[in-house]
């Protein structure tokens, strides 16, 4: 796996941080500014408004190299995270170039395989893993026993399309033939790119891809959970007016970091759920899907198309829209420290409940 920084910038990327560095000192100075007159269009809170407007320039502002070089890498967050909160640091080498990692007990009754999203392109940031730590609580709370299991796949583009597909079935091939857990204890969760990526094992599961090793169940799988989920490569919007006020991310990202992903491969119904037809989602093994999107985010109606898509192929789907959130929200809001419930964060929690 190559680490972010071992990526090699030109002179003339590096001295462009400064530049950008003054362009994001100066947009946090314009929303913390124009935050005393934000309409209901943007976030509800002065973190999140100013924390949106940061990522919305850093994403546009910094090519997709100058991000990786600046972030660290998902494995290296997840160790600092269980570091801080002294829990234990247990990570898995999954081959491929692929690392899974555990938070919580991993002799839970259930385990949640989560990828992560980020276009393919960006690492797992400590959102994730305060989010991942609340299910677990959450569930405790309630009797439940759960562990998470996530991954480090490789990004785009050191490798592309269909490295990552594989890999998150290397994740969940590793918990099925390793530890004792059954289909029927097993759900797949992932957000924006990572809700792809579910997308992508279900359709594995259902219709093997022809560059990647079989997964045979016994049974079906204990469900799913697709936050904001990526499932079309359309990256042309000129004839649409977006608004991206209130969200995290604007249309100007998904040109790089779908050709990132893509590479010279070509879109199919692995890249693009939202192009199957109906019926390649009837095979599903999986007993219940739960989709969620924020009412603010830019991606919204591709989320509503798809769902209603899925649906007609796949009965047990339900979507929950968060109102006023924004892309992620349940893990973004707490990576900028913002501890208000999300409405797509509390059914998250719920429908785990009800499943589990």
């Amino acid at each position: 796996m190559i680490h972010p920084r071992a990526i090699t910038l030109s002179l003339a990327e590096k001295l462009n941080f400064l530049p950008a560095l003054a362009s994001i000192v100066l947009t946090i100075l314009w929303a913390t500014l124009t935050s005393l007159w934000r309409s209901a269009a943007y976030p509800k809170t002065l973190a999140l408004h100013i924390g949106y407007a940061v990522f919305r320039k850093a994403t546009v502002r910094l090519s997709v190299a100058q991000m990786q070089y600046a972030l660290p890498p998902t494995n290296k967050n997840y160790e600092r995270y269980v570091r801080k909160h002294k829990l234990p640091c247990k990570t898995v080498d999954l081959g491929d170039g692929a690392l899974g990692h555990w938070i919580g007990d991993q002799t839970a009754d259930n385990v949640l395989i989560w990828y992560h999203g980020g276009g393919f392109t960006l690492p797992a940031n400590a959102g994730y893993f305060r989010f991942f730590t609340k299910l677990i609580t959450s569930m405790a709370a309630s009797n439940k026993s759960l562990a998470v299991f996530t991954l480090t796949y490789t990004l785009a583009p050191q490798a592309t399309y269909p490295t990552q597909l594989r890999q998150a079935v290397s994740a969940l091939r590793y918990v099925l033939d390793k530890t004792d857990h059954g289909p029927s204890h097993i759900a797949l969760a992932g957000d924006s790119a990572g809700g792809n990526l579910v997308g992508g094992v279900l359709s594995h599961l259902a219709h093997p891809h022809p560059e990647i090793t079989p997964i045979t169940l016994s049974e079906n799988l204990l469900g799913a959970v697709m936050i904001a989920p990526w499932t079309s490569m359309e990256t042309n919007y000129t004839d649409q007016v977006i608004d991206s006020r209130g969200d995290l991310i604007t249309p100007a990202v998904a040109g790089p970091w779908a050709k990132a992903y893509l590479g010279a491969a070509q879109r199919d119904y692995y890249t693009d759920l939202s192009t199957a037809p109906t019926d390649w989602y009837t095979t599903f093994p999986v007993e219940r899907v739960l989709v969620c999107g924020g009412g603010s985010e830019i991606m919204l109606p591709v989320i509503r198309d798809f769902v209603d898509k899925f649906s007609a192929g796949f009965e047990r789907v339900e979507l929950c829209v968060g109102e006023g959130e924004g892309h992620v929200a349940p893990i973004f809001n707490m990576y900028f420290e913002n501890r208000e419930e999300t409405v797509q964060g509390k059914r998250v929690v719920s429908w785990l409940r009800e499943v589990l």
